[in-house]
């Protein structure tokens, strides 16, 4: 009798180790199968291919909610179907599961500033600053110079915009800002300036051409400033850019 109940108490340990087993492996495919969708669902996302990529990332949740790349790449797709309630949401949720990574912090500031909340996403920049190891520098700091352009605070963005700049001069919309700012003070030589090497890194936009158009005027150089506008009509004929150029009796 002894020995049968033995025999019974060691079958049921190792019932309960077999399940733990089977618990354990679980949890593991259950990760692999939420980072493979994970994985799939960055690559439809970063081609614009947003209805296939929902579903694999939905699908990553389901499989585990506790993958705060998933949540990351689910917040920018609603960020940029502009379904800013649900994108703030998956933001929240990956801060939260993974509050170091400056990746999640650099893009969560960026859709704060979007929705008119410049203080916590500059903040949220500021953060990811703070990290020693962060490489992307230079992007951050463009970033904050854009929040706080838009926030009304030009001295501000014009000192981000610079520093952006000492880390990386090939950056984009830190050229096109300083140029800017640069016009608006009358510093119409410096403005041409930014613009040009804005144009050499990246393709021409509405408001880099009509900037162009407005900087070549004031530099009396009517040539340069015609052909900023014939771009603007034959690339961005719909453009609230190329609207004001009948402002300007610019034909």
């Amino acid at each position: 009798m002894k020995s049968l109940f033995q025999f019974l108490i060691l079958l049921f340990v190792l019932t309960l180790t077999g399940c733990a087993s089977q618990t354990e492996r679980a949890g593991i495919d259950n990760k692999k199968a939420s980072a493979a969708n994970t994985e799939l669902g960055g690559a439809y996302l970063s081609r614009g291919e947003y209805k296939v990529a929902l579903t694999k990332l939905k699908k990553a949740v389901k499989y585990d909610d506790s993958n705060a790349n998933a949540h990351h790449y689910i917040a920018d797709l609603y960020r940029r179907i502009g379904k800013n309630d649900l994108a703030r949401e998956h933001f929240s949720k990956a801060l939260e599961l993974k509050p170091e990574d400056t990746a999640i912090k650099n893009n969560y500031g960026i859709f704060l500033c979007s929705t008119g909340s410049y203080a916590k996403g500059l903040k949220l920049f500021k953060a990811a600053l703070e990290d020693p190891l962060y490489s992307d520098k230079a992007q951050a700091y463009e970033n904050m110079g854009l929040c706080s352009e838009k926030q009304g605070n030009i001295q501000v963005a014009e000192k981000n915009y610079l520093t952006a700049l000492k880390y990386n001069s090939k950056m984009p919309s830190a050229l096109l800002g300083m140029a800017q700012i640069e016009f608006d003070k009358n510093n119409n030589k410096s403005a041409a300036f930014y613009l040009e090497q804005h144009n050499k890194v990246t393709r021409y936009t509405p408001q880099s051409l009509w900037l162009g158009v407005l900087i070549e005027r004031k530099n009396g150089r009517k040539g340069q400033s015609g052909s900023y506008a014939l771009l603007l009509k034959s690339k961005f004929p719909d453009s609230k850019e190329a609207s004001y150029l009948k402002k300007l009796n610019i034909r």
